[in-house]
């Protein structure tokens, strides 16, 4: 006899603030701290408080999230922009003042779980807003000139109040948002929609965690004119994989892309790894998740340096359906201005990777987003 799994009746959900539960972001150091003793939020190993602080913890987790938003929009200035538009279920993707409409793009892109511009849940409530969320990453690239644009991947349900809400935190009954169903769906369908066809000639995506695979598939199923638009690409402690990648992804991630590496050993080092250089980015702290804020400098500074000088030159003409390692060999050569290292006029690093790698897809660009 087939027994059906119980569902769990969800319990009435109050979406209570920072404020409402004694606790606030201080101006000036953005920390999260108690409205009366104002001492900040810490987690206390003790085990007689364990649950009391795990209860705690998980209250503050959404509504310092929504404080992160407000700073985004009330003292920053970000525009939402609802995804897919304002008549249907959606939600929020943030704008720096005339972001789509400039020349040059920074796009910030969360893993998984939270909300659209906090890096980790633990570090903003241990750490503050300057570690654990985008805002120090969208002042300084506004301080170079360059609009920005954060993405919410991980909304992609509606709640029957009309808020958007994540799969990994809310239990109840949900409208799926169109085109943002997944998290490398809203990636997708923001670049579909919003970014490839908009008047932004030179765009830097930073990724972290989960989300430099949604970036990836970019680069797989629309590379002309991913490439024809994109700058570059820092990933942060990535999980995507060079599977089923053809030649000239490999040869742009090469050129276009640097990915960022949690280390413990103390030093910010090059590293050679097949598909683009990695950084040894210094994290001694006892949090992994605080890569992002300790190698925020680095990246700020590669992508600004990428975006002025634009799409890396040439990778169009080279297609991504080539797979012959001779011409990735030669089409590197080329762009970086050196000689090949390796066997028969092979990088090194690519020297063990298989070109022959075929994709079809649709006359107008990738598979699934348009």
């Amino acid at each position: 006899m087939f027994i059906r799994p119980h569902k769990p009746t969800a319990e009435p959900y109050t979406r209570h603030s920072l404020r409402d539960l004694g606790y606030q972001i201080d101006p000036d150091d953005g920390q999260v701290r108690n409205i009366s003793t104002n001492e900040p939020f810490a987690f206390t190993e003790d085990p007689a408080r364990k649950k009391a602080n795990i209860e705690l913890y998980n209250s503050l987790v959404h509504p310092a999230s929504r404080a992160v938003l407000d700073i985004m929009t009330d003292t920053l200035h970000m525009e939402p922009i609802a995804v897919p538009n304002a008549g249907q279920p959606h939600c929020f993707i943030y704008a720096t003042p005339g972001a789509l409409s400039g020349d040059k793009l920074v796009v910030l892109v969360v893993g998984n779980g939270t909300f659209g511009g906090v890096w980790a849940w633990n570090i903003l409530l241990k750490q503050g807003i300057h570690h654990g969320s985008v805002i120090d990453y969208v002042r300084d690239c506004e301080q170079r000139g360059l609009g920005v644009l954060v993405l919410n991947p991980n909304m992609n349900i509606v709640a029957p109040d009309g808020v958007a809400e994540s799969y990994n935190s809310y239990v109840g009954r949900g409208t799926e948002i169109k085109g943002s169903e997944t998290a490398d769906e809203h990636v997708g369908y923001v670049w579909s929609h919003m970014l490839r066809n908009s008047p932004v000639r030179s765009i830097a995506f930073v990724t972290y965690s989960t989300s430099g695979s949604a970036v990836i598939d970019l680069l797989k199923y629309d590379y002309e004119r991913f490439v024809e638009k994109t700058a570059c690409v820092a990933f942060i402690d990535s999980t995507h994989s060079l599977f089923d990648l053809g030649s000239g992804s490999i040869a742009w991630l090469e050129l276009g892309a640097r990915h960022w590496e949690t280390s413990v050993s103390g030093n910010s080092t090059s590293v050679d790894r097949v598909g683009c250089p990695v950084v040894a980015a210094d994290n001694t702290t006892e949090s992994r998740e605080m890569t992002p804020s300790l190698c925020r400098n680095g990246v700020v500074e590669y992508v600004t340096e990428c975006i002025e000088r634009g799409p890396v030159p040439d990778a169009i003409e080279f297609g991504d359906g080539q797979n012959n390692a001779a011409n990735l060999a030669q089409l590197i050569d080329d762009l970086s201005g050196s000689d090949s290292d390796g066997a028969d006029g092979i990088p090194d690093r690519l020297s063990n990777v298989t070109m022959n790698q075929t994709f079809e897809v649709k006359e107008d660009g990738y598979i699934g987003w348009d």
